[in-house]
């Protein structure tokens, strides 16, 4: 039971990707005042992250206290055990009697929320990455990274053109989602909007006095009235979806551009309403339309900001951020009145802002990066540094609300880093003899290819975030790799061949380290994998194509990185190559304390030794007692 009279509360401000060096940086230059006056009081510094040291991962280790063979979130993808399969690594999937998925998660460690829970303790979890499907707990949770839309993915947008010449396929080999607009003669141009399984509803535009006119459905009149380059508000769009009935969801459209013979129409991912989620958005299950009676209809979607689109081409940079910077205010007035109405013990508040415009915006503010111009830096090159201040404005918002018995933290999972080089792992693996593709290669510099793997010749492949698993024999299907003497001596001519590889063109090594499987995730490696985990300098990162176990032809094993995702955290590097920041302050912090051993992990029983609960014997992490006032 937690202490009597012990009125502490905490509040966690998540800022997802925070790097500790850019966040110094920008103090020093003054721009983040409401952080710096929470230091000038309290305990700051980095705060090692997971390995990997991706988001869901990083934040269920967070929010449970233990690393991830405990917790059991080990990436976004990863391989099916006992089969060639990629899936998903936060939940499991299955499906209900109308064919649409039901989401189990992965997570087997008890979160902060339901610890304190059994307490009597009152906590809100607000879009915490891993927190897809949520748990029921004394609160309330908002489903974070994880929450699907509509249609079941993480995020489908799409492009309407009447250029039926539009093309279809992004740099990257995937397939747009562009839909043609077709005229029927009338001065109204017609297309659908798809929805959960097979599901549609009508799309109809017109041009009148200026604007673009959408009606959605069976509703005869507009509902939306644009000029080029506006945005209209959240629309509903209900889908007859058999077994379920009429199920609502709500999007986005934003004119980008409009003539008398051209529209080029851009359309959000089509979300759950929050007052009727087709799939778990919350946690009571009425939390999300009580909050949305408070704020208005907000994105529900995990990861709401169009990575994606920007990534493909399918969207400009300033698309991407005036429909970023809305669903992040939207995620701001969520937190801001939970924190200000609701009565709680603990609250955490994720913010993706400072994460995805890293992902996305690094090139355009470093010279040495292959996709840098000058013309770029122009236009985006105080994008990264706009987003840590928006950060701190909202961190000064929330610490007006909150009184002197609040401890504040502010925490990221991770930090970020320039990708300048990209590397192939499984193309890699295919050069070494290790790896055989279905089809032929082509040639660098040919035509760029993802193929299927011969597992019948195959003799190791990555999955997901840089694991390796090796084809052996009686642990996967069509295995060839004897378990024993064999497994040993090619596991460890693979590790020897990764740690020799040498970029071609400036000679340094490409990998820094690679880790056995049995020494991130303990025996169940040994039984179902993966084997091996190279982790890479910082500077290069994985291609993209091969995290579904597919061999990506027609590239370099080593090359530089003109895409648009041009930052990055994910690696595979060491956890201690990108920190996070952990940032602590209010009644019974020590001020002044530079913390150099924090870890992730430690954040749990930190919390609840200030609340004045007793630490859990299965926790892994340990109270951070350097920082505290005893």
């Amino acid at each position: 039971m937690h202490t009597r009279g012990n009125r502490r509360k905490v509040l966690v401000i998540g800022v997802d990707g925070a790097d500790p060096l850019l966040l110094k940086r920008l103090l020093r230059a003054g721009d983040l005042p409401h952080m710096a006056k929470l230091i000038s009081t309290g305990s700051f510094g980095p705060l090692e992250t997971t390995f990997p040291p991706v988001s869901p991962v990083a934040w269920s280790s967070f929010l449970t206290g233990v690393s991830p063979v405990r917790h059991g979130i080990r990436d976004f993808v990863t391989k099916a055990p006992g089969t060639y399969r990629p899936t998903i690594g936060l939940f499991t999937i299955s499906a209900d009697a109308s064919g649409l998925p039901v989401y189990t998660s992965r997570r087997r460690a008890p979160t902060l929320a339901q610890i304190l829970g059994g307490s009597g303790r009152t906590s809100f979890l607000l879009r915490v990455p891993g927190t897809f499907p949520p748990d029921p707990a004394p609160g309330g949770t908002l489903a974070g990274l994880g929450m699907p839309d509509l249609r079941g993915s993480f995020g489908t947008s799409a492009l309407y053109t009447t250029d039926p010449d539009r093309k279809r396929e992004a740099p990257s080999a995937e397939e747009l989602p562009v839909y043609v607009l077709t005229s029927d003669g009338t001065g109204t141009w017609h297309s659908i909007v798809e929805g959960p399984g097979s599901a549609t509803v009508p799309l109809r535009c017109r041009i009148a006095s200026g604007r673009l006119f959408i009606s959605l459905g069976d509703v005869p009149h507009p509902i939306a009235a644009l000029k080029a380059g506006e945005w209209s508000e959240w629309l509903r769009v209900t889908f007859a979806v058999p077994g379920r009935g009429a199920v609502p969801g709500l999007c986005r459209f934003k004119v980008v551009a409009l003539s008398a013979n051209r529209v080029e129409l851009y359309r959000t991912a089509v979300q759950c309403a929050p007052d009727a989620p087709l799939f778990p958005l919350s946690e009571p299950a009425g939390f999300a339309a009580e909050l949305a009676s408070r704020i208005g209809p907000f994105a529900t979607l995990g990861l709401p900001a169009d990575e994606t689109g920007l990534r493909q081409g399918l969207i400009t940079p300033d698309t991407f951020l005036e429909d970023a910077y809305h669903g992040w205010e939207e995620q701001a007035a969520i937190a801001e009145t939970v924190v200000r109405e609701r009565g709680w013990h603990l609250c955490v508040a994720h913010f993706f802002t400072v994460d995805n415009v890293q992902h996305l915006f690094w090139h355009y503010q470093d010279a040495r990066h292959p996709a840098f111009t000058p013309e770029g830096a122009a236009r985006y090159g105080g994008e990264i540094e706009r987003a840590y201040r928006w950060i701190d404005t909202r961190v000064g918002r929330l610490l007006e609300l909150v009184d002197e018995d609040t401890v504040v933290m502010v925490v990221s999972d991770h930090g970020g880093t320039p990708i300048y080089r990209h590397v192939y792992l499984n193309t890699w693996l295919q050069s070494r003899g290790y790896l055989q593709a279905v089809d032929p290669p082509s040639p660098p510099g040919g035509p760029r290819k993802v193929s299927r793997i011969d597992w019948d010749h195959t003799r190791a492949c990555m999955f997901g975030t840089g694991s390796i698993w090796l084809n052996v024999r009686g642990r996967e299907p069509r295995g060839i790799v004897a378990p024993g003497p064999e497994y040993e001596v090619l596991r460890q001519r693979i590790s020897d061949d990764l740690l020799a590889w040498r970029d071609p063109e400036t000679g340094e090594a490409v990998v820094k380290a690679v880790l056995r499987g049995e020494e991130v995730y303990g025996e169940s490696a040994c039984e179902e994998g993966p084997d091996l985990i190279p982790a890479l300098h910082l500077g290069y990162g994985l291609g993209r194509g091969e995290s579904l176990g597919r061999v990506v032809s027609g590239v370099p094993l080593v090359g530089p990185n003109r895409s648009q995702w041009s930052g990055g955290h994910e690696g595979p590097y060491l956890p201690g190559d990108v920190p996070g920041v952990l940032l602590v302050a209010g009644q019974g912090i020590k001020p002044g304390v530079e913390l150099d051993d924090a870890r992730i992990i430690d954040v749990a029983p930190t919390i609840l030794h200030l609340l004045g609960e007793t630490v859990p014997a299965g926790m892994e992490g340990r109270v951070l007692t350097r920082l505290l006032i005893e």
